[in-house]
């Protein structure tokens, strides 16, 4: 069966990475949620997609260059200030409470810092969410590499668009990458060039192939058709009850 994790939180009616997203999942029973985190100047995990607050925010910060408490002081609710007036960049520590039992937590791993890991392994192992429920996710081999080899027990999978210079990867290559990084499977972009091939060579090699940003019903049907793990959506829970 499919897995449905709301992208950034319920992000279709929620401000992105926020504890509304958040709660919206839980509350309409999504299978899990997925956030990104930085590590801000005083050493905090905080949540939020981008570098800077730009798109999102009242007044622009570099997330990696201030302090938590610097970013507290702006609202991350950008085009929903309306529904969700004065959203705050929350820390990592302060999601756990909406994932719920039995749901997953993709956390996707940002930037290149190596920090970040340690940082991350330390918020992660205080929630006492059990490690079956947490899926790291990264583009940097380094950092997906570093959290799978330093929380072994934890799910790791490299996120990435599987698109080469002589178009998508081959599966012999994807499987091997894979190998090479110690992960547990990939987090592809929903590539309209995935074939059942391609889903079944990581499945065979013991592999999770999990799929992202999917809102179209006719393009997660398509996907599920191959036999995608899981399905990462701004609008996971109409796409669950479609």
């Amino acid at each position: 069966m499919v897995k449905w994790i709301s992208h950034r939180g319920e992000s279709y009616d929620a401000p992105e990475n926020t504890l509304a997203a958040f709660r919206l999942s839980l509350e309409r029973g999504t299978d899990g949620m997925e956030c990104d985190v930085h590590l801000t100047a005083d050493g905090q995990v905080a949540v939020g997609h981008d570098n800077s607050t730009a798109r999102m925010g009242s007044a622009i910060m570099d997330i990696e260059s201030s302090t938590y408490a610097d970013l507290q002081k702006i609202s991350v609710s950008g085009s929903f200030e309306k529904e969700y007036p004065d959203e705050k960049i929350p820390l990592l520590s302060e999601t756990f409470k909406y994932l719920g039992e039995g749901r997953e937590y993709y956390i996707e791993l940002k930037g290149s810092d190596p920090a970040l890991i340690p940082a991350v392994k330390k918020v992660v192992e205080a929630s006492g969410i059990p490690a079956k429920q947490i899926v790291f996710i990264s583009f940097s081999e380094e950092l997906i590499s570093g959290i799978k080899a330093a929380m072994p027990e934890y799910c790791a999978l490299w996120l990435n668009g599987l698109r080469t210079e002589n178009g998508i990867i081959s599966s012999g290559d994807l499987v091997a990458k894979l190998e090479a990084l110690g992960v547990d499977g990939i987090d592809a972009w929903c590539h309209p060039e995935i074939s059942c091939e391609l889903v079944k060579a990581v499945h065979d090699a013991g592999k999770i192939f999990a799929v992202w940003t999917v809102d179209n019903p006719a393009h997660a049907k398509h996907l599920i058709a191959l036999g995608v793990d899981a399905v990462t959506s701004n609008r996971a829970a109409l796409l669950k009850n479609w």
